[in-house]
């Protein structure tokens, strides 16, 4: 009896927060237009991009900001293919961009965090922009970044999708894995919280970077640089979700199921320093965490296999209120077989990748 208690309290639990996610999706609201257009520093990070930089340069380069109030900063960190080459090809052709090349590692900062303090202490825009190397970014993608910004807010999340246009099922996997994360993140800043977000679309003031000391407090953990801003600048200054379509960034997916779980186990290791920066997000990660663990084990306990398939069923539908509000929401469409499959999945990987992550068993970026 205990434990048929245990597991529809931790469904419930779990009902409330999608319920809280669902609701903070719908208080989400439109971009206003600003006073003024301020300087804009973009800086990207990047190692070894060669196949994919270029891509992303061309859609820099075109942006439809005012080219006197923008200037675009690529770093190269450590990059032993072409990536070099490329950025000192565009920094010729074109004034706004620069390029910065770092060539050894440095024991007091871990690389990412590194290459965009150097990239971002050689810039002097009001608003630092960031986006991956491997990501394609729209026209006025800049523009709708800034006119999210109302008077008191210091950081602005925006979205982000996979690339699924090659049609692999794991790529429509991922996809529909990481609208997951992002409608969680928007739910929760629709309330004016901040727990997480993508380095791969993310804007914040000059001033709010300098106000946290930038990646200084976290100088030494390998993962999680997103999640450190958006949890830091959020307390002292105002947060908001662009879900304006002119802003839609689009990444490219991994194409092995060893790599999903790989990238997916280093997102997971962020949550070791959450219990002394955010616990009720904590909170929600170790719900989740029960949830999944409960619908994998609970059918070999004779005292609860009973209703496993009514809580199931209950999961599946908190997850899909998320889902299906963050897919209208956020322009991202789901297919139902996905949908499913994905349901059917969650207890099998989330319980691993939890477990691994807190062991720190993952591979980084070569």
């Amino acid at each position: 009896m205990a434990l048929t208690y245990l597991f529809w309290g931790s469904i419930c639990v779990y009902l409330l927060f999608t319920l809280y996610f669902t609701t903070g999706l719908h208080r989400l609201r439109n971009n206003s237009t600003p006073k003024y257009l301020p300087r804009v520093s973009v800086v990207v990070a990047v190692r070894n991009e060669a196949s994919t930089l270029q891509e992303l340069l061309n859609n820099l380069v075109q942006q439809d900001y005012p080219k006197g109030k923008l200037d675009i900063t690529i770093v190269s960190d450590r990059s032993t293919d072409g990536t070099w080459n490329i950025i000192q090809d565009y920094a010729q052709l074109y004034p706004t961009v620069q390029g910065i090349k770092i060539e050894n590692s440095d024991p007091q900062m871990t690389p990412k965090k590194r290459a965009l303090t150097h990239g971002i202490e050689k810039t002097n825009g009001e608003v630092i922009i960031s986006t991956d190397g491997d990501c394609s970014v729209p026209a006025g993608w800049i523009r709708s970044m800034v006119e999210a910004f109302d008077d008191d807010t210091g950081i602005v999340v925006g979205r982000s999708t996979i690339d699924t246009t090659k049609h692999s099922f794991l790529h429509y996997y991922q996809g529909l894995d990481f609208l997951g994360i992002m409608a969680a993140n928007a739910g929760v800043i629709g309330w004016g919280q901040g727990w997480s977000g993508s380095g791969q679309n993310i804007a914040y003031r000059r001033k709010a970077f300098e106000h946290v000391n930038g990646f200084q407090p976290v100088a030494q953990r390998r993962s999680g640089d997103d999640m450190y801003l958006v949890q830091s600048i959020s307390k002292d200054f105002g947060i908001k979700f662009n879900a304006d379509p002119a802003s839609f960034v689009i990444t490219q997916p991994v194409n092995t199921v060893k790599e999903f779980i790989n990238q997916r186990t280093r997102w997971s290791s962020n949550s070791r320093s959450l219990w002394q920066t955010n616990i009720f997000f904590l909170f929600f990660l170790v719900i989740a965490f029960i949830c999944n663990s409960v619908l994998l084990i609970g059918w070999f306990i004779k005292q609860t296999v009973f209703i496993m398939p009514l809580l199931f069923i209950t999961k599946m539908i908190s997850d899909g209120l998320v889902l299906f509000t963050g897919s209208a929401r956020l322009n991202i469409p789901i297919r139902t077989k996905d949908y499913l499959i994905w349901s059917l999945a969650q207890p099998l990987y989330i319980p691993y990748v939890g477990i691994m992550g807190l062991a720190g068993q993952f591979r980084w970026k070569e």
